[in-house]
């Protein structure tokens, strides 16, 4: 069942949001009408929508949200919205777009599109500058699991998969839910147990991978077990910085000032002999 938050600061991206017997038979029906309004809209009131792309304060990153992701994670279509406060404070989420005007607030997980066919929504990180993969951190909730007692995603929840994105927005890598599994670290003191971080120096150990740059990565819901909508979807938290790999012109300078002050110690030392 899905919580709504009654109330709670905007904050996400990039998508698309009544005299007599004979009068009141007239007016109680339009009372009603009315209080089922304002409930229907009370219900959706904790969930912001912000567009897409949607940058957060202080981060080198945009997050782009994604629907139609049918095995491609960058093959979706329509127009979805990064939003926030779906099911829980201060997470994001997509609302995606179902056509005619209609928008649908959800998580990272499988829906029906209107041909009945399964699709995911999806988050897309994507950097301003190029990171180091194994720097790259995201905290997700949402899936159901216990720390230290279940051994893999449950069968009737959402599994997660992770696309790497290499120069050019090209896929590097995607891991599976059995590379995720792994490599998610439950998070003590969070608000909610079921959250983890992400360990993507893991990850990359886990898909054989030597640390990259990569230009960002996508999480989207997992189709290759045959899983179906609707999915109980999962969140996402937070995403950190990274480490933002040096331009070439930077790792020159680097090398070469570390080599002058290599020499410029040993000069020293040989000095202080001499003089010894």
């Amino acid at each position: 069942m899905q919580k709504r938050i009654a109330k709670y600061p905007k904050t996400v991206a990039n998508w698309r949001r009544p005299a007599d017997c004979a009068t009141k038979r007239i007016v109680l029906p339009a009372v009603l009408a009315g209080v089922s309004i304002l409930a229907s809209s009370s219900a959706n009131a904790g969930v912001d929508r912000l567009g897409t792309p949607f940058t957060p304060a202080g981060a080198n990153f945009s997050i782009v949200a994604l629907q139609g992701i049918d095995g491609n994670p960058l093959g979706g279509t329509g127009s979805p919205q990064v939003n926030l406060n779906f099911e829980f404070p201060a997470v994001h989420g997509v609302t995606f777009d179902q056509g005619g005007g209609k928008l649908k607030d959800f998580g990272i997980g499988l829906y029906a599109d209107s041909a009945k066919k399964t699709q995911s929504t999806g988050l897309e990180i994507l950097y301003n500058q190029p990171i180091f993969a194994s720097s790259a951190t995201a905290t997700v909730l949402d899936f159901d699991l216990q720390a230290g007692k279940d051994t893999f995603f449950k069968d009737k929840k959402v599994s997660p998969s992770i696309a790497l994105l290499g120069p050019g927005n090209t896929i590097l890598a995607t891991a599976l839910p059995a590379d995720i599994f792994p490599n998610l670290v439950p998070v003590s003191g969070a608000a909610k147990e079921d959250t983890w971080d992400i360990n993507f120096a893991g990850l990359l150990n886990t898909l054989h991978l030597a640390d990259t740059p990569i230009n960002g990565f996508i999480l989207f819901a997992d189709q290759t077990a045959k899983e179906q909508p609707s999915s109980d979807p999962y969140l996402l938290v937070s995403v950190g910085n990274g480490t933002v790999v040096p331009e070439p012109s930077t790792y020159l300078l680097v090398t070469v000032a570390g080599a002058l002050a290599a020499l410029f110690h040993s000069q020293r030392r040989l000095l202080k002999r001499k003089a010894i």
